[in-house]
């Protein structure tokens, strides 16, 4: 490797391209070449991105001095600043007095008591998702299971925030509009210049979608107010919700937290979805035995909130899962005052990188670490400070519950009902951008 010398106040790390860095590498495999890098340089490395050096942090110790003992001093990374022009000032973007107001005020509604109350939308959205499946299975067809859990957890995301007071018609728009600005929002991240002030026919066509979803949302929020508020959904929680003095969200503060929801919450339940499928259809003897489980518990009833506790297998799958794909990969934040990070001197404005894919596949902590195992879960040999999918400290994702609600509820009703099988295995390459994803389509057969 042509490496930078290594100094006691600055880790060692490839010199990189002039003036791109190693831009080219992360954009062919980004995964690749940054398991290529910690194997050479360690579990802290830099590489540089464009003109900015990025300490690159892999090892869960120095992940939680950047996360929690020392979170006061970082805040998020420059690249989801980019998305407060798409998401505005929710608790994804948000930082400082403003991210601490909003999540102390916020914090009630996600509790798992008051989300276990949304169980049934969770249901009744995932019916068409199993009309589908039965569809695809009689008459033969493949299925595209990235689409088909984009589309099911969309529908469940809407259920739970809005209950019965979506529309089909705007239904209809939240899913014709979303997707163009969730791809908007993630080209953003990833740009080293950024040019959302030219109107580019990308820029308008997620100005138009941005400005058609305000309209749904404004809509909903307007007549709930007027109707005094209330309900069980996430929608009535939030508008409930009062702070010490008594005072609520405005409606663009509601605004901002609603987008936030569907477009970071919609998407990263669906990749883990995905991945569980693909995962169980690549280990049949799993599979098996988890169909067993969702089919001796629910039978033919319909599930609740009460049955997520008693499918442990499920369960575990799934945190399998997230161990090996979580789905923000990559949590970058930006000094805002001096730091010290894995015995390394972080000054204000340097940026830094917790780099949970390569945590949670380190053979320092898992055994065997690429390989899809839910019984290492299913005993006391649990490394918790080596996974972290959801964060970790006081900004841990306030949605974890939800996705993990969603989660549990979607797979067992799929997996009770049908067997879903990758051929060849599905593809074997990821994608890495805002979230990960498998490298290609997976499509299944329904039986």
């Amino acid at each position: 490797m042509n490496q930078a010398r290594k100094t006691p106040d600055r880790p060692a790390g490839p010199r990189g391209h002039a003036l791109v860095g190693h831009l080219p590498e992360l954009r062919a495999d980004a995964l690749g070449y940054l398991r290529h890098l910690r194997a050479g340089y360690g579990d802290l490395f830099l590489l540089r991105l464009g003109p900015r050096d990025v300490l690159m942090v892999c090892d869960p110790a120095a992940a939680r001095e950047v996360l929690v003992a020392q979170a006061g001093r970082f805040r998020k990374g420059r690249g989801i600043q980019k998305l407060r022009d798409v998401l505005g000032g929710g608790l994804l973007t948000a930082d400082g007095e403003p991210w601490r107001t909003h999540r102390r005020l916020i914090q009630p509604a996600f509790h798992r008591a008051a989300l276990d109350r949304l169980s049934g939308e969770i249901v009744g959205a995932t019916r068409p998702l199993l009309a589908r499946l039965a569809s695809a299975r009689d008459a033969g067809e493949e299925t595209e299971l990235g689409a088909e859990m984009m589309h099911v957890t969309l529908r469940a995301v809407a259920a739970a925030l809005f209950g019965t007071a979506l529309r089909d018609e705007e239904l209809r728009v939240v899913e014709r509009e979303l997707p163009p600005l969730l791809a908007h929002a993630t080209a953003r991240t990833r740009a080293v210049f950024d040019l959302d002030a030219l109107p580019t026919p990308a820029t308008r066509r997620a100005r138009a979608s941005g400005a058609a979803l305000d309209a749904v949302v404004g809509r909903i929020v307007a007549e709930r107010r007027a109707s005094g508020g209330g309900g069980d959904d996430l929608l009535g929680l939030l508008l409930a919700a009062r702070d010490e003095e008594g005072g609520g969200l405005k409606d663009a503060e509601l605004r901002d937290e609603v987008m936030t929801l569907f477009l970071a919450g919609h998407e990263t339940t669906a990749t883990l979805l995905t991945f569980l499928l693909l995962e169980l259809s690549r280990a049949p003897g799993w599979r098996a035995r988890v169909q067993a489980e969702v089919r001796e518990v629910l039978g033919d009833r319909t599930p609740t909130a009460a049955d997520v506790r008693a499918l442990p297998l499920l369960g575990a799958c799934l945190q399998e899962t997230l161990r090996l794909y979580p789905p923000a990969w990559l949590l970058p934040r930006q000094a805002t005052a001096p730091a010290t990070v894995g015995g390394y001197a972080v000054s204000p404005g340097d940026n830094v990188s917790v780099n949970l894919f390569l945590i949670q596949r380190s053979a320092r902590f898992w055994p065997r670490p690429d390989t899809f195992d839910p019984g290492r879960w299913l005993g006391d040999a649990r490394t918790p400070d080596a996974f972290m999918p959801f964060g970790a400290g006081a900004r841990m994702c306030i949605g974890n519950h939800l996705a993990l609600l969603e989660a549990t509820l979607i797979s067992a009703l799929v997996l009770r009902d049908f067997t879903l099988d990758v051929p060849d295995g599905g593809p074997t390459t990821l994608q890495a951008g805002v979230t990960l994803k498998p490298g290609g389509a997976v499509r299944a057969r329904v039986t």
